[in-house]
């Protein structure tokens, strides 16, 4: 039991003590009045209150349908969470989460960028170089990666033909310093780079001449063709949109194999036993020129086509091991 002391001071109050037994003391101002409590009985159902517990950041979540049970918890589920479509935050700060008006999606703050929802995608990658920072607004191509961490490694595209249009990674969509972290567009607008020298609506390609660079005129082969943004506004501080492509090579077409040494003059030829396409050196088939040249060494093993004859120009050799067959009712004149 315990000691405790009531003090009535206001005169237009007074307090009513009741005990277990249901005497009553009634205490009227000015006066004290000293009282033992006696140990308290069983608790009562729960009332009205906040729950003791929880840590900094958790949220009061209600735990049952029953009247004023609740919990603290840091991992909330709810049916559905309405953001306020008139908010306007701006700008998103990192980590934060916000409905933005002009794009019709939620805004995502990470790394100093916004990263809008359902309309971007885009890559943390590390810059290949060690010193040289790559600009925002740079067409970058994969360098490697960095051991197992998982970051891919870029570098500005380099459009001039001695790299395959294959390496083309995206669009960086903040400066990124040398040996660190910055993301890179694969798909959406970067807004807020210098594209005064291009009209609205102009498609971008990789300048071949400047790494990384862009340029509104279609590069001529061996240059690579790679159309991987459109320009949206037209100013200092304006707006492009990223379209990842690799174009497209001849020799990188699934049944076409002309990736070995290449002559003047070759032609793609079917090769039925190899269900591809091939290149190789023209072998007639009526094509009309100016002369018609026929070798004089014949190096590889040749067969005339049925129903056509065959035509060569004296001299003509057949090399140390290789062989021409011409089927029956085919004719290989072989003129002086």
């Amino acid at each position: 039991m315990s000691i405790a002391t009531v003090v009535v001071t206001e005169a237009q109050y007074s307090v009513v003590i009741t005990d277990d037994g249901g005497a009553t003391t009634v205490v009227t101002p000015p006066t004290a009045i000293s009282l033992t409590i006696s140990t308290p009985g069983p608790a009562g159902p729960p009332g009205p209150g906040v729950p003791v517990g929880g840590v900094a950041g958790d949220l009061l979540n209600k735990s049952s349908a029953t009247n004023y049970d609740t919990a603290w918890t840091s991992t909330p589920e709810v049916d559905a969470l309405q953001f306020d479509l008139t908010a306007g935050v701006d700008p998103v700060a990192d980590g934060q989460l916000a409905w933005n008006a002009d794009e019709g999606t939620l805004e995502l703050g990470k790394g100093g960028i916004s990263n809008y929802i359902g309309q971007e995608t885009m890559v943390l990658c590390r810059n290949a170089s060690n010193t040289v920072t790559i600009p925002k607004g740079t067409a970058v191509m994969f360098a490697g990666t960095l051991g197992a961490s998982g970051r891919i490694k870029v570098a500005p595209m380099v459009a001039d033909g001695s790299q395959p249009g294959y390496v083309f990674f995206g669009v960086t969509d903040q400066p990124i310093l040398g040996a660190s972290d910055g993301y890179v567009s694969v798909f959406g607008k970067i807004r807020g780079i210098n594209t005064s020298s291009y009209a609205e609506g102009a498609i971008l390609w990789c300048n071949p001449a400047v790494p990384g660079g862009f340029t509104a005129t279609e590069p001529q082969a061996p240059n690579l063709k790679l159309p991987v943004a459109a320009v949206i506004s037209s100013a200092n501080n304006g707006t492009i949109f990223v379209r990842w492509d690799t174009g497209r090579r001849l020799q990188d077409l699934h049944d076409v194999e002309a990736n070995g040494g290449k002559s003047d003059g070759d032609v793609l030829t079917w090769v039925a036993a190899a269900d591809r396409w091939e290149a190789a050196a023209p072998t007639g088939g009526g094509v009309a020129t100016d002369i018609t040249e026929t070798k004089q060494v014949i190096a590889s093993d040749y067969t005339i086509t049925t129903g056509r004859n065959g035509l060569s120009v004296s001299p003509v050799e057949v090399a140390a091991g290789y062989t021409v067959t011409v089927p029956a009712s085919a004719v290989w004149l072989i003129a002086d």
